[in-house]
């Protein structure tokens, strides 16, 4: 049930996915260049501070997490709302390229680096679900038109099977957070070295 085909259709659409996610990105450097020199002095001023907020806090997104796959779980079963999961996913695009301008305004090629491995360990394995969710979508949502269109009895097949990809994404992102929480800031904590 989760696995999909490496068909063209398949590769297209990831290379696109992973095409908006840079252009996000780069708009995302280009917000953080253009804001102002307060903006800039505040978040550097922040950034001075990871030290203490690494070793003395846990990051806590469970709830956040499990209200966002929720809802793109709602609209993508709707069809009509995967345009805001695209537009979702372009906006994690612009937060990834705020943040690694942040990390190489404070330090350099080295907070770049740090930068890098943050996304690594607190990113990378929701992005990978983000894609994911959104091929599913795409998928489902030729089925769903193609039952449509032919009056098809297969509706609630298709709904059934994409409610299950749906929910075992939630629960590996839950576990996910899980990791973070419990070890995300002490991994981070070791690579401070770079700033």
């Amino acid at each position: 049930m989760m696995n999909f085909k490496w068909t063209s259709i398949n590769i297209f659409i990831i290379k696109f996915l992973v095409s908006l996610l840079i252009l996000g990105a780069i708009v995302g450097i280009y917000i953080y260049y253009n804001e102002s020199n307060i903006v800039r002095e505040s978040i550097t001023s922040e950034l001075s501070n990871l030290y203490e907020i690494l070793n003395n806090t846990r990051q806590n997104n469970f709830i956040f997490h499990l209200i966002l796959f929720s809802v793109i779980m709602f609209l993508s079963l709707i069809i009509l709302g995967i345009p805001f999961i695209l537009f979702y996913f372009f906006y994690e695009g612009v937060s990834l390229g705020f943040l690694l301008a942040s990390f190489f305004d404070y330090q350099g090629i080295e907070g770049l680096f740090f930068g890098l491995i943050f996304i690594i360990i607190n990113k990378l394995m929701f992005y990978l679900a983000l894609i994911y969710l959104l091929l599913s979508s795409f998928h489902y949502a030729k089925k769903m038109i193609k039952a449509l269109r032919n009056k098809e009895y297969k509706i609630y097949e298709h709904i059934t099977n994409h409610l299950l990809k749906n929910i075992l994404v939630i629960i590996a992102i839950l576990i996910l957070n899980i990791f973070i929480y419990f070890f995300g800031n002490r991994i981070l904590a070791y690579f401070l070295f770079l700033l």
